[in-house]
């Protein structure tokens, strides 16, 4: 389809102001909204829309904009190959395989190191991804204890068990019971979003809802949780 684009305009979807494209196309019926394989919002309009229109009907779809480019967020897989980005805690990690080694993963500097990788005959799986998701998980069961503590503490309310779970869908959960279950794949986020996740799981020692009087809870210790919500929104998932 031939496309001439004849205006560039700005909504604000999750908190961030976004460009989209006005294409006014000949013969077309209706008005309807594209967002393009890199990500782009696009509208594309019979002749004679008036901008107004244009603007009215980005205003009612923004949450399903907002879904759908985090939806795209999240479906962007890392390749596991030399020089990929890793995020870990708020640092950007660069992933380097070597043919020498046991198979272990360390870390040296801002270099994530995976060993024992032939790269003439690699099994992403599992030479790659599985070693990772170890490392990943490692760091987590060392990390979460120490700052649910703290937290613990600063709130005034206990926990019973601390489990650190391989979860594709939640971050983290509180029983009835004071036990926790925190995802690991948290280590990808920053450790502010990070601890916004351990004092919501906790907040739920006192408030087993998400009432107002959680929600009050919650912004006392995090003050910016709305920020960290949407970080954690659009965190989506490496891999």
């Amino acid at each position: 389809m031939d496309l001439k684009v004849t205006n560039n305009r700005h909504i604000i979807i999750g908190g961030e102001a976004k460009k989209f494209q006005v294409a006014f196309v000949k013969n077309r019926k209706r008005i309807s909204i594209v967002v393009t394989d890199r990500g782009e919002i696009q509208v594309r309009c019979p002749l004679g829309t008036p901008m107004r229109q244009v603007d009215a009907l980005l205003t009612r779809e923004t949450d399903w904009l907002d879904g759908h480019l985090n939806q795209r967020i999240k479906n962007k897989r890392l390749a596991f190959q030399e020089g990929a980005a890793l995020p870990f805690l708020g640092d950007c990690l660069t992933l380097r395989l070597a043919p020498w080694g046991k198979g272990s993963v360390f870390r040296c500097g801002d270099d994530l190191w995976v060993t024992r990788v032939d790269p003439d005959d690699v099994d992403t799986n599992l030479d790659i991804r599985r070693p990772l998701e170890r490392w990943y998980l490692r760091h987590a069961q060392a990390y979460f204890p120490s700052r649910l503590t703290f937290w613990a503490r600063i709130m005034g309310v206990s926990f019973n068990n601390l489990n650190v779970r391989n979860q594709r869908t939640r971050w983290g959960s509180c029983s009835s019971r004071g036990n926790i279950n925190l995802n690991w794949r948290l280590m990808w986020a920053t450790p502010r979003v990070v601890d916004y996740v351990l004092v919501h799981e906790l907040t739920h020692r006192r408030h087993m809802n998400h009432s107002p009087a959680f929600w009050q809870a919650v912004q006392s210790m995090i003050p910016d949780y709305q920020e960290c919500r949407n970080l954690l929104k659009s965190l989506g998932s490496p891999w």
